[in-house]
């Protein structure tokens, strides 16, 4: 049975039984989630986090005194099948998307549905530059961390290392190649002796990295950078030690966590190596009282800590709330002028988003991986918080990517 089977067997719907205190007919919330497909993993997170965000609202007397529910569908880590959902689901009354996971499937939906049909859609994982970047349109706001802002974190922490030669290692989709572009273009302006001595481009849902890793040894890199994530990370991770390349380099790696990554990795975690996350629940759990209520809450309800996805997505849900509250209206157009005023209360504290892209004023965290006994898992001992007044790009950078080629 899947997590998202499981969460649901057990009564936790969070739809209109939460909500007695409100009335009125629901607001409906809608997302097509990657519920299957090689990014079901984060997606599985993503919608129990939205899930658990609706739960939260209506406990405190929902969206304008009205109960919300969220809708969804799975979309198979399909584009085209994406597009198909969001349309019917906004066509069913949802005021508000959820993004798919994706950044293919993000992007398509963005111009296709949530600009054409104009509903404010927040992306909770997705992580392309183009998507707050060259491709924005304004019924958008974004969660995560750019490409761009990760890749400028990383590289400001590398770039003071000794290191000279890199093999990257990077999935074949959208966020991938943007991440890997602004990697190679950060470290040469920030360390110009450094070179690339391997690019691997894997497919999404690769099950055998064996080649991969061949060539990465062979090349003899003093740092391996990669963009894997989820499921396939644990794919790769587990063929890595089998084949000595954390030993080979001495734990010279960094690569993309979450939570529930780091939890299913178990022995094969590679303890020492550097990684980042983008709302790392041990991290948060010490840094303020709305992080520990959030994690907790969450914990206590589905068993298990909160991934970054699931943290990400529930702030997507409250995010849209607050603004909706403070707008005094679900209308498209007044709850987008108040997401670019207002902030909002989230596990990573106060955040606000930056008006000429949508994009929340967000950290990056960097750190190293490490066995705790307190949680019972690997998780990633935070040594860096690398706050958005580093990372983001200014108005004049984001208005260049956006003029035509």
């Amino acid at each position: 049975m899947s997590i998202v089977n499981w969460f649901v067997a057990l009564g936790f719907g969070f739809q209109v039984g939460a909500a007695c205190a409100q009335t009125g007919e629901p607001i409906k919330i809608a997302g097509s989630f990657d519920l299957s497909g090689p990014a079901a993993a984060l997606g599985q997170d993503a919608f129990l986090g939205a899930q658990f965000a609706v739960e939260v609202i209506n406990k405190r007397g929902g969206v304008l005194g009205r109960p919300v529910a969220l809708e969804h569908q799975d979309n198979g880590t399909n584009p085209q099948r994406a597009v198909n959902q969001a349309t019917a689901l906004v066509r069913d009354g949802a005021v508000m998307l959820i993004s798919p996971i994706s950044s293919g499937s993000t992007l398509a939906v963005s111009k296709t549905v949530s600009a054409k049909m104009k509903v404010p859609m927040c992306v909770a994982v997705s992580a392309s530059e183009n998507i707050t970047g060259k491709d924005f349109q304004p019924y958008l706001f974004s969660m995560p961390p750019t490409t761009y802002m990760m890749m400028r974190a990383i590289t400001v922490r590398l770039a003071k290392q000794p290191y000279k030669r890199y093999a990257l290692i990077v999935p074949d989709y959208a966020g991938g190649r943007d991440a890997s572009i602004r990697f190679k273009e950060f470290m040469k302006e920030l360390n110009p002796q450094a070179q690339i001595v391997v690019e691997e481009y894997p497919k999404l849902g690769a099950t055998d990295y064996t080649a991969t890793i061949n060539k990465v040894l062979a090349a003899q890199p003093d740092y391996v950078w990669t963009q894997v994530y989820g499921s396939d990370l644990l794919t790769f991770s587990k063929q890595a030690a089998a084949l000595g390349l954390f030993k080979q380099i001495n734990n010279k790696f960094m690569t993309v966590y979450d939570g529930n990554t780091l939890k299913a990795l178990g022995d094969n975690a590679p303890v020492g190596s550097e990684g980042y996350q983008l709302a790392p629940f041990n991290h948060l759990l010490k840094s303020g009282v709305d992080a520990r209520d959030i994690v907790t809450r969450f914990k206590a309800k589905t068993g298990g800590y909160p991934s970054d996805w699931s943290l990400l997505a529930y702030d997507c849900v409250t995010a849209w709330a607050n603004a909706a509250n403070a707008a005094k209206s679900t209308d498209a157009d007044a709850v987008m002028r108040s997401i670019e005023r207002t902030s909002f209360n989230s596990a990573r504290g106060a955040l606000r988003f930056a008006k000429y892209d949508h994009e929340v004023e967000a950290p990056v965290y960097i750190g190293k991986v490490a066995q705790s006994k307190e949680f019972g898992q690997a998780v990633l001992d935070i040594e860096d918080v690398v706050p958005a007044s580093i990372t983001h790009p200014v108005e004049a950078v984001i208005q260049k990517m956006r003029q035509p080629e």
